[in-house]
């Protein structure tokens, strides 16, 4: 059993519930843990770093393997808005161990009249049992021998958003 996983499975939603009330806004966020600390980053910030641009799909896997490999890190996990068609707001997470353990889940959120987060249900309504994981996540954790021009490119921007990160010791 992975301990990192199984960390993130229960701290990490409690962690970004109490983020997503303090700012009142749902923003996606990648998180990883090490053998001592997680490290939690928010991608809006990724168009400063990224010449004006997100973080693309295929931008998120590339780093997030970067990022695995570099930590030595044995789990991954992503939170997201999502909106249903009924009106129907969650946060999505994902998560996946270096061992491919998988988990989702779905926590919905409630907003006000000007779109800022009031309430995050403590109770999911579905789990990895009802809930496909995001096909994103499915992609982390593979072995990808970057050229050399990328592997450049990810040791830049790594540095440009390594002072961004959150860093949170295990509890033990």
């Amino acid at each position: 059993m992975n301990k990192q996983f199984d960390y993130l499975k229960k701290e990490f939603p409690k962690t970004f519930k109490d983020i997503v009330l303090k700012h009142k806004a749902v923003n996606k966020v990648l998180t990883f843990c090490d053998v001592d600390n997680q490290y939690i980053l928010f991608t809006g910030m990724f168009s400063e770093v990224n010449g004006g641009k997100g973080i693309s799909d295929e931008l998120e896997t590339y780093l997030v393997n970067f990022l695995a490999e570099k930590y030595k890190s044995k789990a991954f996990a992503r939170a997201a808005a999502y909106v249903l068609e009924d009106q129907t707001t969650f946060i999505g997470y994902d998560f996946k161990s270096i061992d491919d353990e998988k988990w989702s889940q779905q926590n919905i959120f409630n907003v006000d009249n000007e779109g800022k987060v009031i309430d995050v249900d403590d109770k999911f309504t579905n789990s990895s049992n009802k809930n496909h994981i995001c096909p994103l996540v499915n992609s982390y954790f593979e072995d990808i021998d970057f050229p050399k021009d990328t592997e450049e490119f990810l040791n830049n921007l790594y540095e440009q958003v390594k002072p961004s990160f959150q860093i949170v010791k295990l509890k033990k």
